[in-house]
């Protein structure tokens, strides 16, 4: 716990006048509290739709779109577009580093880079259209796309055809290891291969819906997303599937994950899906209605959706740091003695910042010691009171009103050891994200025979999770 310093309350006694000044320092107490994500839309300098999104780094990204639209950003901010050597609409790309990286397209467009600078155009073996990519490493990758197609490369340069066991078309495909892959594709296809492509089975996915975006995080949990909102999950490697409640019935055209419990989907109508458990999926507010397709994500502190009309969404996380409370140097109250019971009156301003991730709510609670002067002479265990209560939220992304339903007058509770703390304000669960300026203003009861002196008090004020 933090201290708090004291308070105390003088008196001139030329002047028969009493003042009372109060030193605080806020009490802390490990908390956990969520808020979620925001979204900020990005200048794209393009209006032709995005289909694809890879991100080596929080600040180093490509995006790829119709007409063969090629933009990188290297500083998470500022996108630049690129001679990518082709027209064809580009559905999807893959960036190992920041040198090597893939995309391809409509009429088998292939294209690459070694020094992520110049694009040339590669022979994918296939006048299909392709939309899903994945590789392992700069030698060896992956294409699926229209009427089954699967094509591999183990040399980085020519690509051979591999027998899908499927006419669907494949939309995606995801290959956590150099043998385990699966794909996903229209009516609810799904391939998986645990040799690196040399055989691919189909899986029950227990759904008819077109599956557009698959991501395996891990080489055993995978999830899908597609049509209708939705959402599946798999635990072992493809090979059987559950579905998921997604929250939506928008369709989910793009779903990727940076750990096994950490992912986001999107899709039609700026739809956001989340989930930091992997099993309860929440809609964020994307800002948008356009469709947005595939995202990339290298770690939960960033991260980059393209979609429709040249949008491009950068994530601003809410989470993943602490609960802090801080309390100014100083408040003072002063009175002057006229032979009646008097009170006084100051306010305290509070600075909440809450940056963690648990969806908790917090409260911010108080106690004190009791008022005394230098010779002993004391106030009542009751003489402070907190009479009203406000908020004023930040105004960054991330930042939101707390939803209080703690009500004044409030004693301040008192004693010679500062008795058990009580609730002073509250933020419901799922409020008061963000940084926040919580007001209160207090009371101090000055009785018409106090005694002169300078009185001090000891208060805490603390916060911890839950409302």
């Amino acid at each position: 716990m933090g201290r708090i310093r004291h308070v105390r309350i003088s008196r001139r006694r030329g002047l028969a006048a009493g003042v009372l000044l109060l030193v605080l320092a806020a009490a802390l107490v490990a908390a956990r509290v969520a808020f979620a994500d925001s979204w900020a839309i990005q200048n794209s300098t393009t209006t032709n739709d995005l289909y694809g999104m890879s991100c080596v780094t929080d600040t180093n990204c490509w995006a790829v779109g119709e007409s063969g639209k090629l933009l990188e950003t290297t500083d998470g901010s500022t996108w630049v577009a690129k001679t990518s050597s082709t027209s064809q609409l580009l559905y999807g790309d893959l960036c190992l580093d920041s040198t090597h990286c893939w995309a391809v397209g409509t009429s088998g467009a292939l294209i690459a880079t070694t020094n992520g600078s110049s694009w040339s155009s590669k022979s994918s073996g296939t006048t299909n259209d392709l939309y899903g990519l994945d590789c392992t490493s700069s030698t060896n990758c992956w294409v699926t796309g229209e009427a089954g197609t699967i094509r591999k490369t183990t040399n980085g340069s020519s690509f051979s055809s591999e027998t899908s066991g499927t006419s669907s078309i494949l939309y995606s495909i995801s290959c956590p290891s150099t043998t385990i892959c699966v794909t996903s594709g229209a009516s609810g296809a799904i391939r998986t291969s645990s040799n690196g492509g040399s055989s691919w089975t189909g899986r029950t996915s227990n759904t008819t819906q077109t599956l557009y975006g698959v991501t395996c995080p891990s080489t055993t949990v995978c999830y899908a997303s597609g049509t209708g909102g939705t959402i599946l999950k798999s635990l072992n490697s493809g090979s059987s599937w559950s579905a998921m409640t997604s929250n939506t019935t928008y369709d989910l055209l793009g779903i990727s994950c940076v750990d096994t419990s950490t992912c986001w989907a999107s899709g039609v109508n700026g739809t956001v899906m989340a989930t930091t458990d992997g099993s309860t999926w929440t809609q964020e507010t994307s800002g948008t209605t356009q469709t947005l397709a595939r995202s990339s994500f290298p770690d939960t502190s960033g991260g980059f959706i393209a979609g429709f009309g040249g949008t491009i969404l950068s994530l601003v996380p809410c989470g993943g740091g602490s609960l802090t409370l801080t309390a100014p140097s100083s408040i003072s109250w002063s009175v002057a003695l006229n032979g009646a019971d008097q009170t006084a009156s100051a306010s305290l301003a509070l600075t909440m910042l809450d940056q963690t991730t648990a969806n908790a709510g917090w409260n911010i609670t108080g106690t004190s010691t009791t008022f005394k002067n230098a010779a002993a002479k004391v106030l009542a265990t009751t003489a402070t009171t907190l009479t009203t209560v406000s908020d004023t939220p930040g105004t960054g992304a991330c930042d939101e009103a707390p939803t209080n339903t703690i009500a004044t007058p409030i004693v301040l509770p008192a004693g010679t050891t500062a008795p058990t703390a009580v609730k002073l304000y509250n933020a419901a669960s799922g409020t008061g994200g963000g940084s926040n300026t919580v007001n209160m203003s207090f009371t101090v009861s000055a009785p018409a025979n106090i005694y002169t002196g300078t009185y001090s008090s000891t208060w805490t004020i603390g916060v911890v999770s839950g409302p």
